[in-house]
């Protein structure tokens, strides 16, 4: 525990501190480490957002500031590994399909195999891998880059999804929960995830446990938006109990 003796700027510093390394924090855990209470915390992760400096979710915050791409791709990576070999199955033989400029939805890309397939994506990082196998044509949607997720997004890339019909897309969302669907932390991201869904057959949804039950600024996404949500986890965890029923799960 962090001596809660320490000043509130001093507190909000090291709040920062975490957030620019870990990319978000949980109310409770800064509680408990800091010797405080939520309500503290919550002043503070307050008084960031008005700085700037975060951006406050429920349950916690995340950042704001530009994240590398190679940071994203390391957190929870072994879950992001699980997930990617648990979509491959998912990838249709021909046609073609929408990824999102998620680290997860990236780390299905590292995995694919050489495939007939017509790849729109809304991530530099996906568009460089894909571009580099075999009869796979990447697409890359254009826009305006987002600097706080690295996303392709605006008018531009909404018109250039709305031009193809998808057999499949593969989103990765900030957050998720039974009742509020999918969420995003800028409104623009979340509208390219809902141009994505209109112009989809099916959309697969992969969210790691810690997105689950969480939630976001900005919504993306219904439950019933979505066909399959894949998490690293055995479709037969309790944790994904407010889930079942609603969408098939991976």
């Amino acid at each position: 525990m962090i001596a809660s003796s320490v000043d509130a700027e001093t507190r909000r510093t090291q709040l920062h501190a975490l957030l620019e390394r870990d990319g978000s924090l949980i109310l409770t855990d800064a509680a408990e480490a800091y010797g405080v209470s939520e309500m503290t915390i919550r002043r503070d992760l307050f008084e960031m957002e008005q700085a700037g400096l975060a951006r406050r979710v429920r349950g916690g915050a995340v950042a704001v500031g530009p994240q590398l791409f190679q940071r994203r791709q390391q957190k929870e990576a072994e879950a992001k590994r699980i997930m990617a070999l648990k979509m491959l199955p998912l990838l249709p033989k021909t046609g073609a399909i929408a990824m999102d400029a998620s680290s997860t939805v990236h780390r299905l890309a590292v995995e694919m195999p050489a495939a007939d397939l017509t790849v729109l994506v809304s991530g530099v990082e996906a568009f460089s891998v894909l571009s580099t196998k075999a009869e796979i044509r990447a697409i890359l949607s254009g826009g305006e880059l987002e600097r706080t997720t690295g996303a392709l997004v605006g008018p531009v890339a909404q018109r250039t999804i709305r031009d193809f019909v998808f057999t499949r897309a593969f989103i990765s969302p900030t957050c998720i929960d039974a009742e509020l669907g999918a969420t995003e932390s800028t409104a623009d991201g979340a509208e390219v995830k809902r141009t994505m869904r209109l112009a989809t057959r099916s959309l697969v949804v992969a969210a790691d446990s810690t997105k689950l039950n969480e939630a976001a600024t900005a919504r993306s996404l219904e439950l019933a938006d979505i066909d399959i949500l894949v998490t690293e986890l055995d479709p037969a965890d309790p944790a994904l109990d407010a889930f079942r029923g609603h969408v098939e799960l991976l």
